[in-house]
């Protein structure tokens, strides 16, 4: 991940590549859900699964290209030291509107497998923060995700 964001950084252009910050976009939010999915130390199938959904349908990805980035995002997942070099590149780039989305979707990950542990809700609270997401998104994030596990 760090990589990535080095070369989108310095690049020589004033403007990065369209393609570029969009796989950076994809990638940081499959990071945060990776994240998510691992808060509670079980990463569980249903989780997994439920992401793969969620962000095939969210970036209208092929199985090919949903493979390679969550090959990518594991990695990034696996070496990530603070949430800040991700959360950063979102506000940077995200609205309000794509910033609650990725809450939501986390929110939808948790819930995978039916049970909300205290770590997830933590992370996910922290990451909203990071975004600044207001509580009451927050919470609404976590409601609808609620219904939609029903």
């Amino acid at each position: 991940m760090i990589s990535v964001l080095k070369k989108l950084f310095q690049s020589d252009s004033v403007q990065p590549p369209q393609f570029d910050r969009e796989h950076v976009l994809r990638l940081s939010t499959a990071t945060l859900l990776i994240e998510v999915s691992r808060a509670d130390f079980q990463e569980l199938d249903s989780e997994i699964t439920h992401m793969r959904l969620l962000l095939s349908q969210h970036f209208n990805l092929s199985e090919n290209e949903l493979d390679e980035l969550m090959q990518q995002a594991r990695k990034n997942a696996d070496d990530l030291v603070s949430l800040q070099h991700v959360t950063r590149l979102l506000n940077e780039h995200f609205d309000e509107e794509m910033k609650i989305r990725v809450i939501e979707m986390m929110w939808q990950v948790v819930y995978a497998d039916g049970v909300k542990d205290h770590y997830e809700e933590h992370l996910i609270r922290q990451i909203a923060d990071l975004l600044y997401v207001s509580h009451k998104s927050f919470i609404q994030a976590r409601h609808k995700a609620e219904e939609m596990a029903i």
